[in-house]
Order: C-alpha cells, then structure tokens, then sequence
C-alpha cells in the first residue's frame, strides 16, 4: 500500500486563482504516482462570496482526494475587535527585529507567551477557520505518514502544523510581513519536523526572526505548469491587443498594483510611443479602474489564453513586494519575456542577480527609466531573454523539486 500524505491548504480546485493554491496543486498532482495523496482544505473557493463554495465533503480531482471543511468561525463578528487586542506583543517583537535583537532573542527564548492566547482567539475567529478539519487531523494523525501545510497566513496552518508536529512539513510561503511577528507563529516555525523554503531569501527572514530555534528546514521550491498556448489571432482580436505590450498578471488590487498604471501613463507621457499596459486578472472592487486608451484590462482569461498573452509581451512587470518564489516570475523567464519587479521584494531581487533575466526598480523614477531601457533595446530584452530558461531548468524543474520533497516525507 502506498504511503498516505495529506496537503493542508485554505483553498484548492482548478477554479481557485492565487500563487499558493496553484503550487499546492501542482505538488499534489505530481506526488499522486508514489503516495495516496489527499488535500484538506475548505469549501471556500472566493473569499468573501459564500454562495460561490464548493460543496462540503469528499470528492476526487486528478487522482488527489479533496477533503473539503465548512468553516465555522468562533466569535467571527468579532473578528476585527480581537484583532486589535493582539497588537503589543506583534509590536515588541517588530521593534526588536528591528533592532537586530529578535533573532538572537528567540534563539534563547523560542516561544513567546505574552499575547499568544489572544492571537490563538484571533484565528479562530477568522472567517475561513474550520475547527472541524483539526478534529479531523487530530483524529486521523496515525493514518497519514506526513503533513504538508502551505502558506502561514490562516488558521489551518498556525493551529495545525503542531497537531502532529513529528510527521508534519511546513511550506510557509512566507515574506516581510507583519504577520509574521505574530508570538504565536513561534510554535509553528520551531516544532515542526521540517520546513521547506522556496528561496533562500524566504529563509533568511524566517531566520532573522526565529534564530537558531528555527525548525530543520532545506530549499525545496516549487515548478511552473504551462498550459497550451491558445491562437494568438483569436486571444489578439478577442482582448484588443497591441503588437508590443507591458504586461501585468495576477489580482489587480491596490495593495499590488496602485503605482503601475500612474508609473506607466507617466512614462508614456515622458517617452511617447505605441506600447500599452495590459492588465490580466480579476479587479477587486475598490480598484479604481483607468479609462485611458493606453491602459487595457482583460478579465479573466483561459489558462491557454494566459500562455499566448505572455509569450507575446514585450515586458513583464511585477510590482510586489510580497512574494515568497513568483511563479509568475518563473514563468515569464521560461518563456523568454524581460521581466521589471519591484526592488523592495528580496525574493525577486535574488532572482535577478541570480539569472541576469530581470531588472528590479526602486522607485517610480527607476522604474521609468529602466522600463525605457527595455522597450526601446531589443538587443538588450534579446539578450536578458536567453537567460531565463536556462535558471529555471536549473533551480525549479519539477526533476529537481519532485525528488526534494520525496526525500524529507521518507525522512519523517
């Protein structure tokens, strides 16, 4: 009989859109071959839109068993109230870390208990938390031969990963975030058996907050999955695309997309000439939309459709600073597309100085000037493309990343 191994995530189908589930899908899939694999997760498939959940229970998605929650939230309207409460432990240990102090205090004094049952109230609270599902993993741990958690920002991870710490593999996910500071996150990231970075910048701000008391931990990372590319006449024609395009791709929020179409209408402004921004992706609805012809937004596309609008860009930008990997950086590499990211995310930096396919920006100022040197030098965007698929084949195939995770869940 095949070993049992469960992912634990806060959301997961094909119809989900969002940079975790999509990599706790393509590392279930991929492990199906060697393990009985399930998913524990919830019935939410958009946040904030109760009447579009999947259906509570069991069903199969390509060989993976999907377990799925209802979330029954504790004290759920008085979610932001508790949040409140739990500030003055998050802010000693920000301020210490800011210090250079938090590190080598951890290192002595692992967890925290000053706030921690507050913060435990604050989880419980959240509106996704499924106390059912911990009863499940609490009751089933002897069945599955490991745990592998995704992403530290819910409840099912902060409250899960210690059920069955000794068989449990944490891919936090994480970046410089205040979430982070949270005393309760102690237990998580210094008792499980083993966590599993994307980046070694990842590791090193988990480091710099959790210090020696750090659980084991090792690089693992994650792939890209491209689907077939659809026509480009019909995805041209259908979307109004131009010959030459700056491309963003993923939610269109303000938290990850309020300068770039100011940054880039002024850098039209400045420098003229026929290229647009196209924007791809759902726009939340505090997203103050542009009119200008310069500007174009898609919707949501097909995944077919999402390969033909990247291949055909002229530049890709990434203007986040949260991000833990960026499969959609990865993806643009492999497909030979210069990339421009935001300096302010170590994660993505490290990607440029390591493949020499990326430029990063400080500021709007750099940004314009490094997005001119880009579009009007194609021998320069020729030569940065040629790199790109050479640093993924090497850091994040699926025959590097594969073999790394088999190996820690016959460790445990």
């Amino acid at each position: 009989m095949k070993k049992k191994v469960a992912f634990v995530i806060i959301r997961y189908g094909a119809e989900v859109n969002g940079g975790a589930e999509a990599h706790c899908r393509m590392l279930a899939e991929r492990l199906v071959p060697y393990y009985d694999v399930e998913v524990l997760t919830t019935t939410v498939r958009v946040f904030g839109s109760p009447a579009e959940d999947y259906p509570e229970g069991v069903s199969t998605d390509h060989g993976v068993t999907v377990r799925r929650f209802r979330p029954e939230p504790v004290e759920g309207d008085r979610h932001k109230r508790i949040e409140k409460r739990c500030r003055t432990a998050r802010r000693i240990r920000r301020y210490l870390d800011r210090l250079h102090l938090l590190g080598a205090i951890s290192s002595f004094r692992p967890e925290w208990r000053l706030g921690a049952g507050k913060e435990r109230r604050y989880f419980e609270s959240q509106r996704e938390h499924t106390p059912a599902m911990l009863r499940f993993i609490e009751e089933h741990r002897e069945e599955y031969a490991a745990f592998v958690f995704l992403n530290f920002y819910f409840s099912q991870t902060v409250l899960g990963c210690t059920i069955a710490p000794e068989k449990t593999i944490l891919i936090p996910l994480a970046h410089p975030d205040r979430r982070l500071y949270w005393a309760i996150n102690a237990r998580m990231f210094t008792r499980v058996r083993h966590i599993a970075f994307n980046t070694e910048a990842e590791r090193r701000t988990v480091r710099r907050i959790f210090g020696t008391s750090l659980a084991p931990n090792s690089l693992v990372g994650c792939g890209i999955e491209e689907a077939p590319e659809a026509d480009w006449g019909g995805v041209k024609a259908k979307y109004g695309l131009p010959d030459q395009y700056v491309l963003y791709l993923g939610r269109i929020t303000p938290s990850k997309t309020t300068r770039v179409i100011p940054d880039f209408l002024r850098y039209k402004k400045e420098h003229g000439g026929e290229i647009k921004l196209v924007m791809v992706g759902g726009t939340e609805l505090d997203i103050e939309r542009s009119d200008s012809p310069d500007i174009i937004f898609t919707g949501y596309v097909s995944d077919e459709e999402k390969s033909a609008i990247i291949r055909h860009a002229t530049v890709m930008v990434n203007p986040s600073r949260m991000e833990s990997l960026s499969l959609l950086m990865l993806e643009a590499m492999q497909n030979r597309v210069p990339l421009l990211v935001n300096g302010r995310s170590r994660v993505m930096k490290d990607h440029c100085k390591s493949s020499g396919a990326a430029f990063w920006y400080d500021s709007s100022r750099d940004f314009r000037n490094k997005l001119h040197r880009l579009i009007s030098d194609p021998e320069l965007r020729r030569t940065m493309s040629e790199k790109g698929p050479a640093y993924v084949r090497e850091h994040y195939d699926w025959s590097v990343i594969i073999p790394k995770l088999r190996t820690l869940i016959e460790s445990l």
